[in-house]
């Protein structure tokens, strides 16, 4: 799941808080008898971490590669698609609802406030994200292609493999491009496109229609030149890549025209939510 992914489900899962666990199961062994009789305080999404504070301490989830969830609240879903069969790794259970998570890594963070801990300027769809930091740290891995970095958590907290192939069509970039490849404002086009298209992602997620409005990833043809979507394993990471080979080329990126928008402007009552 990526970080829009996880914005939306703290969104979801809001009727959860002020609330207390009345019952815990699950095949986790990080000690779940512990969230028994708490009450749940706070509900946060930090890049692809969903963090349940409870009063002396907080449930870090990351749903790694395959994992997911669903809720529901006096008996009706909440989550819409992300059900799954099969038994789960953890399962919370309240007085209106209940929250189930599948294949997900689960860790006990001993703060009261865990949000306090997390670097927001990281975070894509955070109103403190910073652009200025974020390309401060790209430019320290300039031997690295420009596709690994983007799913670096420390510099886009948040961008998963779906939003890396689309920010680089987009701004008709190769996946494989060294980032000392790169001048300074196509590192400022692929920046502000991460942004821009993981609130894109986000508002499609509301709408159930991320997988049809997608340009490149999971596509067969390319929709500019018509030409066959190449992939790839690559990089240190060992993601797939989705690519034009026409419209992406390996070559220096100077000459190339970026289709990226300005920056979004955060609605500050959308992060206090949470």
């Amino acid at each position: 799941m990526e970080g829009p992914s996880i914005f939306l489900a703290a969104e979801q899962l809001q009727p959860f808080v002020g609330r207390r666990v009345t019952k815990v199961s699950g095949n986790s062994r990080v000690g779940i008898d512990r969230f028994q009789g708490k009450r749940l305080t706070r509900i946060f999404a930090w890049g692809k971490h969903l963090i349940l504070q409870f009063e002396m301490f907080a449930l870090r989830v990351h749903f790694l590669l395959w994992g997911t969830f669903a809720a529901t609240v006096n008996g009706v879903s909440v989550t819409g698609d992300y059900r799954r069969a099969g038994r789960p790794r953890l399962v919370l259970e309240f007085a209106n609802g209940e929250i189930t998570m599948w294949s997900a890594s689960l860790r006990i963070l001993d703060s009261s406030d865990a949000r306090e801990e997390y670097d927001f300027t990281a975070d894509i769809l955070s109103e403190s994200w910073n652009r200025r930091s974020a390309l401060r740290k790209v430019r320290t891995h300039g031997r690295e292609e420009i596709a690994d970095v983007l799913l670096d958590q420390s510099i886009f907290a948040g961008v998963g493999n779906i939003i890396k192939n689309e920010v680089l069509f987009r701004t008709r970039t190769s996946p494989f491009t060294k980032v000392n490849r790169l001048s300074p404002t196509e590192l400022r086009r692929i920046a502000d496109e991460a942004r821009v298209f993981s609130f894109r992602f986000l508002e499609l997620r509301r709408e159930f229609a991320l997988r049809k409005h997608l340009e490149i990833y999971g596509r067969r043809t390319c929709p500019s030149c018509k030409g066959t979507v190449s992939r790839k394993v690559h990089g240190e990471r060992g993601r797939r890549s989705f690519f034009c080979p026409v419209c992406q080329h390996t070559g220096p990126q100077r000459s190339n025209r970026s289709r990226s928008s300005p920056a979004p402007t955060v609605k500050r009552r959308t992060r206090r939510a949470h």
